[in-house]
């Protein structure tokens, strides 16, 4: 005996043999590249920021530089405002510029820096060398470029030229986790 189909039934076992729509397929498709494109996006982004990704225009502020003068030097003075957490003098250079951006080479002979809480010199930047070193002052914490740049520390620029009305600025340089630099006027 021969069983008849049934032509309903046969439909249904082609529709299942055949898979996905095509609607339900194309919207899978598209949010699958939308998801590796995010993922892909993230990890890269992640990459291209490499060393030197904070600005050091937004990281470090300082007050006003005022000038004073003792026999043939003459000293350029100021105070951290705000600086990073994790910023220390070793992730800066200085320099002093002309209104014209050149850079001074004579004149500047040293920026000291003292923290807040003892005025204790420690670290100084020599511009001739353009290295930070340790001062011989016995400091409690950590001395030189390893020193951490706080809130109310004391800059002070001494230089055996005559900086003022003159247009110079004092830049600062930004090193290794830090970036761009920071423009500071001198009266």
């Amino acid at each position: 005996m021969q069983t008849k189909l049934n032509p309903k039934r046969g439909r249904w076992g082609r529709k299942r043999s055949r898979g996905v729509s095509p609607i339900i397929a194309t919207i899978l498709l598209v949010a699958i590249t939308v998801v590796l494109a995010a993922v892909l996006y993230i990890l890269i982004s992640g990459l291209t920021k490499g060393p030197g990704s904070t600005p050091l225009g937004s990281a470090l502020a300082i007050g006003t530089v005022l000038e004073a003068n003792a026999g043939a030097n003459y000293y350029y003075n100021t105070t951290v405002q705000t600086a990073s957490g994790g910023m220390t003098w070793g992730n800066m250079i200085w320099q002093v510029q002309s209104s014209g951006g050149t850079v001074l080479a004579s004149g500047p002979t040293t920026i000291t820096t003292t923290n807040a809480a003892d005025s204790c010199n420690v670290a100084t930047y020599t511009f001739s060398t353009g290295l930070w070193t340790t001062p011989a002052t016995h400091c409690t914490g950590t001395t030189g470029t390893g020193a951490l740049v706080v809130n109310g520390a004391q800059i002070q620029l001494v230089s055996s030229v005559n900086l003022a009305s003159a247009g110079y600025k004092l830049v600062a340089i930004g090193q290794g986790s830090f970036s761009g630099s920071a423009v500071f006027s001198i009266p």
